[in-house]
């Protein structure tokens, strides 16, 4: 009997992206969407999710953080190049090596104890990638959290897919998003200011105005705001979980009715 492919992983440590709230996402998305937009782009373990089960949806992933953006862009069109820089880091990997990585961000930088390591302008896109998947996985360990095979299977999902990948400001979906498209929503609310809060209840109303689906995990507060109130009118969802704290997903109201009515048709 042939052995099930394991489900893909985001391609690097992220917090929050797990496989397992990504599950949870897929119970809930309808059976039909148009595009998918994710703005807020990290992991991207719900995204990956989605497009191991729907081969023909056009996915529309950004972010305002280039490396992170790169990175991605990379991984669909130099997956194999990308796993051989990354190996090169883990084979070298000590606190040293870290630190000099990590200095490249640096324009003065010029390397240290690990060899000559040049400012972050002088990589290549694959160099610049790579150290981004690096230092992710790297942290705070003395080995490198690095699942080649995993890496790999995420590179050929996104060239397999309708896939674009692209660095911009949140709000500028408001020209992309389509009635019946899904939009994962996961602002960063931790340490962000009020008027970042005012420009994403915005977007939430305009994008529910216009009938897409909005679908977002349990926001940390931000500064003192009460970050779900963004999401009144919401339904929130959540499974619990054999060790530690469940999962909460939040649904707005035009993805919530869809689902009502999909499970009234299952119970008739």
């Amino acid at each position: 009997m042939s052995r099930r492919p394991r489900p893909l992983a985001p391609p690097y440590l992220y917090p929050g992206g797990t496989r397992r709230l990504a599950d949870f996402a897929l119970d809930i998305v309808p059976e039909y969407f148009g595009a998918y937009h994710e703005p807020f782009l990290g992991g991207g373990a719900v995204a990956i999710g989605l497009m191991e089960q729907n081969p023909d949806t056009s996915f529309r992933l950004s972010s305002d953080d280039s490396e992170l953006v790169l990175t991605w862009q990379v991984l669909q069109t130099d997956s194999d190049r990308l796993v051989r820089m990354i190996a090169q880091h883990r084979d070298r990997h000590d606190r040293a090596h870290r630190a000099a990585v990590e200095a490249q961000a640096d324009p003065e930088a010029g390397g240290g104890n690990s060899g000559s390591l040049g400012p972050l302008s002088s990589l290549s896109p694959v160099e610049r990638a790579a150290r981004f998947v690096y230092l992710r996985g790297s942290a705070g360990r003395d080995a490198v959290a690095f699942d080649e095979a995993n890496l790999r299977g995420v590179g050929r999902l996104l060239q397999n897919r309708d896939v674009t990948v692209t660095e911009q400001h949140f709000f500028s979906i408001v020209a992309e998003v389509r009635e019946e498209d899904l939009v994962y929503f996961d602002p960063p609310f931790a340490g962000a200011g009020p008027e970042f809060v005012r420009e994403t209840r915005s977007l939430v109303s305009t994008l529910t105005a216009r009938g897409a689906y909005l679908l977002a995990p349990q926001p940390v507060a931000a500064g003192g705001a009460d970050a779900p109130a963004i999401y009144a009118g919401w339904t929130m969802m959540a499974v619990a979980a054999d060790r530690g704290d469940g999962d909460v997903l939040w649904a707005n109201g035009t993805l919530d009715r869809v689902r009502r009515r999909a499970l009234n048709r299952l119970d008739g």
